[in-house]
């Protein structure tokens, strides 16, 4: 497919090659009279833009429909006619068959001048594009940033000025004398003349310039001032004129990662906290992954934990936040109850823990349970069933059931092990801040990488 629409390509794009050598002959001043004439209507139409209208229409009428006319009216042959000059017969019936674009055969002369010129003109563009890329590429990639921050504030107080001042130019002249003088820049004639007026100024210049900065430097050392003549003081000075302060503190985020605990809620077991995983999603009892079923995902050890791609460790440990209701709130969290932070030690849920947990709160399901088991043993609380609650007792009750079901997590200083539900989550913080390009291209090690 790709070789049958490059050969009809090739076939057919003869006629785009023709117009790009009469742009290039026209331009070069191969004829000055067409040259002129070119710099004739342009002027004419940057005076008077209304005349873009009329221009294609007369392209149409001049170069297209009168040699066409004049293909079919040929001029009789030289050898009937006394005159030098062949003429046209406008009168009587056409005498040649009109002329029409076929594409080139194959095997023709125009299809191997096509296939010649259409590599020529993917050089060029080759050639062009990395001109180009090699030009602007290293001004506007911000390789160097304070050569690019230079030119980004530049082209914006320019465009800032040219949105106020735009309609206060003199567009058209300043297109007239910008096309004219392109054009005239190409004549032999005036790159010959140019080239020699600057060949015979340099001299002068630069004698001149040397004359100068010898008196400079006179008049410098009268006044005990000394100057140096190596020009990258110059330089230096420039330098220091456009010097730009750029942020060198590197951006700082502070990621986060949870701890995952679990214990068995099988009967006569071990109701034992064990690690299981260090996790960058709490996995809560509303999690997609947990009423789907899986396990959390993560990392056995603190060791494995690394920053996310692009980012690298500011603070060398992790701290443990213990204002757990802070982010149980912000993400909404249901079903789960945590600490107070101002609990006392005696109250925390084990001695030897650090608070911050936040841990799953039994279902309903599991509590009726253990009631059916605790009657079925014989395990029941007679006392308060043998005695009736006042009236005002009830209404306290039926009050804190309202407050308790209004909010779907629980505040507690202390909380045995039959208030907790299997798993238990606490969050860890640790400061990162933007990675140099050096340190990206570091090996890339295959664990958990915590969460912003």
């Amino acid at each position: 497919m790709l070789k049958l629409h490059v050969a009809n390509s090739l076939d057919r794009i003869g006629i785009v090659f023709h117009f790009q050598n009469q742009v290039e002959r026209l331009l070069s001043w191969r004829k000055s009279s067409h040259t002129f004439s070119f710099l004739f209507i342009y002027s004419f139409i940057c005076l008077d833009p209304n005349l873009l209208v009329v221009l294609p229409i007369t392209v149409i009428l001049l170069f297209i429909m009168v040699p066409a006319f004049a293909a079919r009216h040929p001029p009789p042959p030289s050898m009937s006619t006394s005159s030098t000059t062949p003429y046209y017969s406008y009168q009587g019936p056409a005498l040649a068959p009109a002329k029409t674009i076929k594409p080139a055969s194959e095997t023709s002369k125009d299809f191997f001048r096509n296939m010649r010129d259409l590599q020529n003109v993917m050089a060029d563009f080759s050639d062009v594009h990395d001109a180009t890329v090699s030009l602007f590429a290293p001004i506007t990639n911000f390789s160097n940033e304070k050569l690019s921050s230079i030119i980004f504030l530049v082209l914006t107080i320019t465009a800032a000025l040219l949105f106020l001042t735009a309609h206060l130019l003199p567009w058209r002249f300043i297109l007239l004398l910008g096309g004219n003088a392109a054009v005239l820049s190409n004549h032999p004639g005036l790159q010959e003349f140019l080239q020699n007026l600057l060949g015979d100024s340099s001299g002068a210049v630069k004698a001149d310039l040397q004359a100068e900065r010898a008196e400079k430097k006179k008049t410098l050392d009268m006044y005990g001032l000394s100057m140096q003549s190596n020009p990258s003081a110059a330089v230096s000075l420039l330098d220091s004129l456009a010097d730009i302060s750029l942020d060198s503190y590197p951006e700082e985020r502070e990621v986060e990662i949870f701890e995952i605990q679990n214990r068995s809620l099988a009967p006569y077991s071990e109701s034992e906290w064990d690690h299981f995983i260090f996790s960058p999603v709490p996995y809560d009892p509303l999690s997609p992954s947990r009423i789907a079923g899986d396990r959390p995902r993560g990392c056995r050890f603190f060791e494995d934990v690394q920053p996310p791609p692009g980012w690298a460790w500011k603070t060398k440990k992790w701290k443990l936040d213990l204002d757990c209701r802070e982010w149980v709130v912000e993400r909404m969290i249901t079903g789960v109850g945590f600490e107070i932070p101002g609990a006392g030690p005696e109250g925390s849920m084990a001695n030897e823990e650090i608070g911050g947990w936040v841990w799953d709160l039994p279902s309903q399901s599991a509590s009726r349970d253990e009631d059916a088991v605790a009657t079925a043993l014989g395990y029941q609380d007679y006392g308060s069933s043998s005695k009736p609650a006042s009236i005002q007792e009830k209404k306290k009750t039926q009050k804190g059931k309202q407050k308790s079901s209004s909010r779907d997590w629980e505040e507690q200083g202390h909380s045995g092990f039959n208030g907790m539900g299997e798993w238990r989550r606490r969050r860890w913080v640790r400061v990162v801040q933007r990675a140099s390009v050096s340190s990206e291209t570091d090996k890339e090690k295959p664990s958990n990488q915590g969460k912003t």
